[in-house]
């Protein structure tokens, strides 16, 4: 007989292995279903498939016609159902078997994944921790799923309508195939979290702007790689570690929240350049408490670390777990995790570096832009105050002769008001430029930006006949609405202008496809774009000037200094987006724009 009190499973009595007996054959038949699971292990990378086949086997071998295999979810520390194998599962039953009643203390499922150690019972009714959810069970069996730091990581449960039903043969089994399900647990949790490596790295390839980027990796790394509440802080230039991303209560901080070198956690990393782990915050005397993601008094475990570049350390990394409702349930961060998320802070760290050395080239281009410019601006508003001052001469002049001058007066006046009106143009197109790539990002609905400028920009007596197709509930975007309206009225000109005798716009927003935008404007397959199409009846572009038409002072027209569609690149580009012209010369100009959409969960 099994005793209904917890034991170790190696402990049995030398009387139940008389030959030919019972016991042979269930070394026989559990021999048989380790190496079956042994072989599949080794054959496998589905390890989901390796642990539902692990319970089927195991509950057969056993002879048990009911089981599950129930995880730790970090996050809630709470015991999930996983799989589930034998008779008379259904929705309500698992709900049921999620309760791990805390304030009872009680459950056999409880109790091992509290204890670490395998529970057997022959007769469940006189069992102190038994409770009951099937009407057949007569024995149970239980073992926990123990990681090499010695945290619980689930339970494997069998149940039998027979009373004293599994013996120490059983129990070794079951503690072999919870060994071989931490495995596969731990495989799988690896391979989660090189997919993860694979999108932060994808995001960090994709993305040119910091705080996006920063964004990311804080999601990615909360919600893949398990961690509650993840923030990232930047140095800046005048030695504060700023909160540039968070996904916890900080969120609404970013951007104010900071921490001097040295001040708290966060600054002795940045200070230091060196990790922290550890489980007692708030005992620690470098602690400070400035901001968190977490109350204080619910914080179970810190880990941050140095975002390191060339040149020292670029910011902090940092993730946090809540204390866990039971006290058996183990939520520090292990050394592994530690080099996870160094792992994480170096790629943030490369591409950072990388993106300042970007922005330097950007700069140094349009430095040499603007140094053009400058001298283009010179040429044409010395142009135009050479005119103005020869009619200003002139008017002076008829100011001073006797006789009606009244007509000649008014068009001298006529003459020099337009050439205040050309230097004023010439000012603003200069400082539209300078300004282009300056924004104050709110979010924004697309549509409502397309009516309101198509309102405001369209001429009411155009001879250009309007379309406009706009897809209901797309998401939102990040978006300064005023520059993207200056982006989309100069395309609406444009258009207009190059149809004098009348023809056709037509203006579209969709959802876009990640395969077209990586087609068109290689942007990455990760992202959610909208799609903000204009298409027109006007001579189109050859494909010689589809690129020079977004570059500085090219124009085929007389008007202005050809900056609008450099403007217009800037505008898209410094909204992450991208721009690109693909109609067909003598059918008509198609421009076409991406702009990245906020996540769903972006909240």
């Amino acid at each position: 007989m099994v005793s209904h009190q917890p034991f170790c499973p190696f402990v049995f009595s030398m009387s139940s292995f008389s030959t030919g007996g019972p016991s042979v054959l269930c070394i026989m038949t559990n021999s048989s279903a380790l190496q079956e699971i042994a072989a599949l292990a080794a054959s496998t990378a589905d390890q989901e498939e390796l642990l539902r086949t692990l319970l089927d086997r195991g509950l057969l071998a056993v002879r048990g016609n009911r089981g599950f295999i129930a995880v730790v979810d970090f996050d809630s520390g709470r015991l999930v159902i996983r799989f589930t194998a034998g008779e008379g599962w259904d929705k309500e039953k698992i709900r049921k078997r999620l309760h791990l009643h805390v304030g009872e203390g009680r459950g056999i499922t409880t109790y091992v994944g509290a204890t670490g150690k395998p529970y057997c019972t022959g007769d469940v009714e006189t069992d102190q921790y038994y409770l009951p959810y099937f009407d057949d069970v007569k024995s149970e069996l239980a073992v926990p799923i123990v990681d090499a730091f010695g945290r619980t990581r689930g339970v494997i449960n069998v149940e039998s309508p027979s009373r004293d039903a599994f013996d120490e043969d059983d129990v070794a089994l079951m503690v072999a195939l919870a060994n071989t399900a931490c495995l596969a647990l731990t495989i799988e949790a690896h391979q989660k979290r090189e997919e993860a490596f694979v999108e932060i790295g994808s995001e960090l390839v994709s993305s040119p702007n910091v705080r996006t980027l920063a964004w990311r990796v804080v999601q990615v790394a909360a919600e893949v790689l398990r961690y509650e509440d993840c923030s990232l802080f930047l140095l800046d230039r005048d030695g504060l570690l700023v909160l540039e991303a968070s996904r916890g209560q900080l969120q609404a901080n970013v951007g104010r929240a900071a921490y001097k070198l040295g001040e708290g956690f966060t600054g002795w990393i940045g200070e230091h350049g060196q990790p922290i782990r550890t489980t007692e915050p708030q005992n620690d005397p470098r602690w400070r408490g400035v901001h968190c993601e977490i109350p204080p008094e619910d914080m179970g475990a810190f880990l941050g670390v140095p975002i390191e570049g060339r040149d020292g350390v670029l910011g902090v990394l940092r993730v946090l777990r809540r204390k866990s409702p039971f006290p058996w349930l183990k939520t520090e961060f292990t050394p592994d995790d530690e080099s996870v998320l160094l792992s994480i802070a170096s790629q943030v760290g490369a591409v950072i570096q990388n993106l300042k050395l970007l922005d330097r080239v950007v700069n140094a281009e349009r430095m040499a832009a603007w140094g053009e410019m400058s001298a283009r601006s010179a040429h044409m508003i010395g142009n135009r105050v050479f005119a103005i001052k020869g009619d200003l001469n002139e008017l002076e002049y008829q100011l001073t002769q006797p006789g009606d001058n009244r007509e000649l007066s008014i068009a001298l006046a006529a003459g020099i008001r337009k050439g205040i009106f050309s230097l004023d143009e010439i000012l603003q197109e200069f400082k539209d430029f300078v300004m282009a790539t300056q924004l104050a990002l709110t979010e924004q609905d697309l549509n409502d930006i397309v009516r309101q400028t198509v309102e405001e920009s369209f001429p009411k007596r155009s001879s250009v006949r309007l379309e406009m197709t706009l897809a209901p509930e797309l998401p939102r975007i990040q978006a300064d609405d005023s520059k993207l309206k200056r982006c989309l009225a100069e395309l609406i000109e444009n258009s207009v202008g190059f149809q004098p005798d009348g023809g056709r716009l037509s203006i579209t927003t969709s959802l876009g496809t990640s395969a077209e935008a990586r087609k068109l404007c290689n942007l990455s397959r990760k992202r959610k774009y909208l799609r903000l199409e204009l298409t027109d009846d006007g001579p189109g572009i050859s494909d010689e000037d589809k690129v020079k038409v977004f570059t500085p002072f090219y124009t085929s027209r007389a008007k202005g200094m050809g900056l609008g569609l450099s403007i217009v690149k800037g505008i898209v580009e410094a909204h992450h987006g991208r721009i690109c012209e693909v109609g067909t010369e003598g059918v008509g100009a198609r421009f076409v724009i991406f702009i990245p959409a906020v996540p769903a969960n972006h909240h």
